[in-house]
């Protein structure tokens, strides 16, 4: 099991490591493992070791997101986006483009991207 659960402020906080060989291939038994974590609670995800994650981590990434915000929920980075994410986001059009104030804190914690 990658899930950590701890009570945070007022509320359950959940800190899930995603496996390193993250893709496509084994999204669907990771975002079943996610569906089970509180959606009203705040959820900090370990992306440090993705080592070749293709466009669905940033699918799951962003829809784990999304639902947190529905139920008023917090969806977080437990670090930056490390150089294979960022990369991932390059090539998806994320980082080149003009990116909204939150979602560069999310991705990046704030640090300008070179």
């Amino acid at each position: 099991m990658n899930r950590q659960l701890y009570w945070g402020q007022d509320r359950m906080t959940s800190a899930f490591c995603v496996p390193a060989n993250l893709s496509m291939a084994n999204i669907g038994a990771v975002a079943d493992e996610l569906r089970v974590l509180p959606p009203d609670g705040d959820i900090v995800l370990d992306v440090a070791d993705l080592a070749a994650p293709d466009l669905s981590v940033l699918q799951l990434i962003e829809s784990l997101r999304a639902e947190a915000r529905l139920h008023g929920g917090t969806v977080r980075l437990a670090a930056p986006a490390n150089d294979t994410l960022t990369a991932l986001l390059r090539r998806a059009g994320f980082a080149d483009a003009p990116m909204p104030a939150a979602d560069h804190d999310f991705w990046f914690h704030g640090v300008s991207l070179q």
